[in-house]
This record gives C-alpha cells, structure tokens and sequence, in this order.
C-alpha cells in the first residue's frame, strides 16, 4: 500500500554565504542533463530534463535494428513511499516519420524506479535506463519524444532527428558503439560477447569514476573486400587532454564480426567527454568511423583513492591557501583519511546518508567544466566557473556569449564578464571575503 506521504527529489541544496558562515537552504535547481546521442538530438528544456539515445545495428532482411535509451535522473522524478522502498514512474510516448517513405516509428512505454531509501530519490546518477529495441527502416527520422512523471503530472518534451544508417551498402560500415552493461563482474573480470539475438543492454552514458567503459561494436564488409590486417580503434578525447587509444584487431577474412573494447577511466577526471571510434586498414587508413558521442564521468569511492590529490585540487574554493598546502603535503593514504574528515565536518545535515554540499559542489564542478571550459583552462578554474560554482547560478544572465552581465539578487550583487574573466573581480573577492567562514591560523586573509 502507497501511502500519500510524497517525496521530492528535485529540491537541491544550495550555497547562500551569510556574515561569518554559510546557510544550507535548499531551494528547486534542475541541472539538464547533457543529451549524447548516437545520432544528433535537438537540445530542449521541460520541467523533466531527460537524455535520450538511439543506437544502430544491422536487423532482419533489409531492416536497420535501433536501440532506444532514455536516461531521467533520480532527483527530476516524484517519489511515493512505499512500505519498504521509493517509487517513481514515468511514462514515454515517441512517433517518427521517416521523410521519404513516410515509414512511421511509434512506441508507448513505462518505467518503474523503484530505491531503498529516501536519498537515493535525490541521486543525480541514475544507472537503471528505459531501454527498448525496435526494428526500423533505413533512412532519416523526424518526430517527437515526450515523457511523464504519472505521479508528479509534469512533461518533458522534445524534437528528434535521427538517420538510420543502411547496412547492407556502401560497406564496410561500423555500428553505433554501445556503451554495454555488462551486470556485475568478478574482479578483474571482462564481460562476454553477446551473441547477436541476445537483448542489447545500454549502460547509463554517466559512469562513475575508476571502473572501465565497455563498448560494443559489429564491424560489416562484404565478400569483395574482407578485412585484412584491420583493427577498431577508440579515441577519448577533451580540451587540454589526451588519453591513449584503443586497439582491437579483427579475424581476417570475416565479414561480420562483433568486438568489445574497453576503456579504461582511471586516469580521467570529472566531467564531459567525447569518444571517436574508426575502423582502419593494416596502413592505417581510416575505412569507416561513427559519430562522436559524449559520456561523463561522475565521483567513485574508486576515483577518490586513486585521485586524492585530485580531489583536494577541486576544494580550493572551500579551504584556505595554508589548508590547501597542508593536504597536498600529505602521502596518500593521508589525503583519503583527510578527505574523509573534511567532508565529515562539513556535512550540513549528518543524519542523511548522503552529504548535501559534497554532491552539490561537484555537480557545480561537473557544469563549470561543461559549460565554461577554454582551451586554456578547465571550467572549474577560470572565474565564470568560480563564482557559479560558489554562488550557483545567477539569478538574471544579460548580454551575449562573450561578453555577460550575471545578476545575483539575493546576494545584491552584478558581477561583468568579458569571456569567461571577471571584470570587476574586486567586489566579487570583498563579498566572499567579508563572508568567508573558513579560517586558519596562519591565513592572512
């Protein structure tokens, strides 16, 4: 029996600096979630933020087979309480036309979210994807996508555009790579290939920190020209870094084949990032490639004791000048232990299993880097990424691309930028300072 105590995940905590500390208020922000797509969907903004992607495979006979992934965060659903779990349901309803034989793709579906507890509704991961497979024509698709939350009653909405490629021509040709859940794995385990016939499975495209990303890929040819020496590759790629590529070889002379790569993340930090994928000859040459696709990645308990330093980096917003110094000194067994500690004392309400500020001020991070990035520096560090990831996002945005006037109304404040550099940095620096609720014996500040 549902009781009609109802929970809402899309209240997110904010930071509003007060005289001498800070307040935790929470307060309704709905960060959208970056859409990657397989094949390019047109962006859109509703009162359920949703990603969706569509995956191709060679099908039956002369059709094209799809994968349809659609991704809603915990926090942007309504959950009930049940008598031993949260549940959440949503509805989605999709209708493309294809724009020469007017071939239609309809389907209606549901989901059920169902946690164990109450902070996970307000998780902004979401590992359980709808997923749905349909058989299509080839060609290009237009049409429509709308989801809802049955029991909140709000909708998101949005247009697709989307070609189904043809795998019977122009060969070779690489399928859409697919980001595969493999379940759970033993330790250092790899997944199996599945077979054709089996039920594909879309992992979420925002995968934690520290554990591989597999993919998934079928590689076509024909009898006149068999592959011979060629190899897939995979590049991940993002401003200001470069990761080492991945290689696998195929079985000369077959002309279908299926492959599984795997990416590994260790090295990656948080943030948005973009993956190429070719098939290329024993010279190298490149014979097919797909469309790049862009996946996150999001803190890991993994993450943290393999990057500790890292992660310390990303407090400088939250500590002084001498603590930053001190926990960087640390070994690394050291930093997790601090870490640890300086996340515990700075929990703002430690009888919840998750602590607020930590998931809100990487989710800032995580946008910063999304949205503010140069090819000089990451998002976080430049001071557009600085004042949104100290006072959230402001409350009016003026003028254009390059040049933004950000309004502040709560803090009585109206901060310029040119670019992404703070033009008048000095009000900005006089108001975090007067505020400033960290203190150290030998800050000067």
């Amino acid at each position: 029996m549902v009781s009609k105590m109802v929970i809402r995940p899309k209240i997110r905590l904010i930071i509003n600096t007060l005289h001498g500390m800070l307040i935790f208020l929470f307060a309704g922000l709905i960060l959208l979630i970056p859409h990657s797509a397989a094949q390019e969907l047109s962006s859109f903004k509703s009162d359920i933020p949703f990603g969706l992607r569509m995956s191709f495979f060679r099908g039956k006979a002369d059709s094209t087979r799809s994968l349809l992934t659609l991704i809603v965060d915990n926090r942007n659903l309504l959950f009930y309480r049940g008598s031993n779990y949260y549940e959440a349901q949503y509805e989605v309803f999709l209708s493309m036309r294809e724009t020469k034989t007017h071939s239609l793709l309809k389907g209606d579906w549901e989901k059920k979210v169902r946690v164990p507890t109450y902070d996970e509704t307000s998780l902004a991961a979401h590992f359980d994807p709808l997923r749905r497979e349909v058989s299509v024509v080839p060609g290009k698709y237009e049409g429509f996508v709308e989801i809802k939350d049955v029991q909140a009653k709000t909708y998101g909405n949005g247009r697709v555009s989307v070609t189904a490629p043809d795998f019977s021509k122009n060969l070779p040709k690489l399928s859409t790579p697919l980001f595969y859940d493999p379940g759970e794995l033993s330790k250092n385990a790899s997944p199996k290939i599945p077979a054709p016939e089996e039920p594909l499975r879309e992992a979420s495209l925002k995968y934690p920190a520290g554990k591989p990303i597999f993919l998934l890929l079928e590689i076509y040819s024909d009898s006149t020209n068999p592959p011979e020496g060629w190899k897939v590759t995979a590049e991940v790629v993002k401003a200001l870094m470069l990761f080492p590529r991945v290689e696998k070889f195929l079985e000369d002379g077959a002309c279908y084949q299926r492959k599984m790569l795997e990416i590994p993340t260790k090295t990656m930090g948080l943030g948005t990032y973009e993956i190429e994928v070719s098939l290329r000859d024993k010279r190298n040459s490149i014979l097919a490639r797909t469309n790049t696709f862009k996946f996150r990645i999001i803190k890991s308990p993994e993450w943290i004791a393999e990057n500790s330093e890292n992660e310390i980096r990303y407090l400088k917003y939250l500590v002084s000048d001498n603590e930053l110094k001190r926990l960087l000194n640390l070994s690394k067994e050291e930093q997790v232990n601090a870490l640890q500690e300086f996340w515990k004392r700075m929990d703002p309400v430690p009888a919840t299993a998750i602590n607020e500020l930590r998931v809100q001020y990487f989710e800032r991070i995580d946008y910063a880097n999304r949205n503010f990035t140069t090819e000089q520096r990451e998002g976080w560090e430049t001071n557009m990424g600085e004042v949104y990831i100290m006072l959230g996002p402001p409350s009016e945005i003026y003028g254009s691309r390059l040049n933004q006037i950000w309004v502040y109304e709560r803090e009585n404040l109206v901060l310029t930028f040119f670019g992404h550099n703070l033009r008048n940095r000095d009000i900005f620096d006089e108001y975090i300072r007067d505020r400033r609720w960290w203190r150290d014996s030998g800050d000067s500040k």
